[in-house]
């Protein structure tokens, strides 16, 4: 929760791009994790959508696709070791779509909070575009 939290006050930042979409994708990764104790007073800034993925697809799918996109990794990565990739971000051009597979990543990071700064640089270098 302290990565919401954090992700929370960065989009107050002036500095971010106010046509920055969040997607926000919950599962359950610890015992007591469960939908209905999510907190709600996360993540409310209008730009973030949140999903609940309770079979964790989307962070298997991650964890998989991992060495595809090694190379675009903050440098305070670490090395994954759940059965899903989750506490991350991925960071996607703002035109990327999503198909088949997901769309070519800018940058991601995990966990967020280590990965945050890397995450910071790349949205205001984004934003200067």
């Amino acid at each position: 929760m302290a990565a919401a939290r954090w992700a929370q006050k960065k989009l107050a930042d002036p500095n971010i791009d106010p046509e920055l979409r969040v997607y926000a994708i919950w599962f359950n990764m610890y015992p007591g994790d469960s939908r209905q104790r999510w907190p709600a007073a996360l993540l409310t800034d209008v730009r973030v959508r949140h999903y609940w993925d309770q079979g964790r697809g989307i962070g298997q799918l991650y964890l998989q696709l991992l060495p595809a996109i090694w190379q675009q990794r903050s440098p305070e990565t670490r090395v994954p070791e759940a059965d899903a990739l989750w506490d991350a971000y991925m960071l996607y051009p703002a035109d990327a779509h999503w198909a088949a597979q997901p769309p070519d990543v800018v940058s991601w990071g995990y966990p967020i909070l280590p990965t945050s700064e890397t995450l910071v640089q790349e949205l205001e270098r984004i934003a200067k575009r």
